[in-house]
């Protein structure tokens, strides 16, 4: 059995390192980031509970992604969605991949998800709060203090920004050319707004 605070700080550089990567891979298949982010607090409140009981496990990252797409299936199951996303994210390749290996290897997906965060699609005043939040893992509150709103404001805008992402179909995916140069704007906006906070104000994603 492990001590509380040896598991709160695994779980704290874990959420540090690897939530936005984590979210990235997820929401790169069902384009639903509040659906993953959801999965994944859950997965980070589960590691909390069991790694004090059975221990902390070799792969970290890849005990969370586990749980987090165990949770995300079981939210399809039990709202009667189709079952097209559960099918890709079950028998996809990486994931037979994944599920053979002991230290699975997650594709790197936080540029398309900047690149996603800053579509055309996206309100350009919501672009960057949401790339704070959803590829560094910011909570809401610091991101509206930032930009000067109420948290209540911030929430509800990222929340429609997610909505937007996944109704309009936003693919994950590095910009052509043409559209490169104007989003990679927003993305350096993004960059600059997270070094000027603090990185001690990182912290585990709120999911609203």
């Amino acid at each position: 059995m492990k001590s509380e605070s040896i598991v709160h700080a695994t779980v704290e550089n874990v959420a540090r390192g690897s939530y936005g990567k984590l979210l990235a891979y997820l929401a790169a298949r069902s384009r639903d980031v509040a659906s993953c982010e959801e999965a994944l607090a859950d997965a980070f409140e589960a590691a909390l509970e069991k790694w004090q009981d059975e221990g902390i496990p070799e792969n970290p990252e890849g005990w969370l992604f586990m749980v987090a797409k165990n949770k995300l299936i079981d939210s399809q199951r039990r709202g009667q969605r189709s079952l097209n996303f559960i099918e890709r994210l079950i028998v996809s390749e990486v994931d037979r991949r994944e599920q053979n290996s002991e230290a699975p290897v997650f594709q790197d997906n936080r540029l398309k998800l900047l690149f996603v965060c800053c579509h055309p699609a996206i309100d350009s005043t919501i672009r960057t709060p949401l790339m704070l939040q959803t590829v560094l893992g910011l909570k809401s509150e610091t991101i509206a203090s930032a930009f000067l709103t109420s948290p209540s404001a911030m929430m509800k805008k990222l929340v429609r920004a997610k909505q937007k992402i996944k109704l309009a179909g936003i693919a994950f995916a590095v910009p052509g050319p043409e559209e490169l140069p104007e989003r990679v704007e927003f993305v350096a906006e993004a960059i600059y707004a997270a070094y000027g906070k603090s990185w001690d104000a990182l912290g585990s994603s709120d999911s609203e």
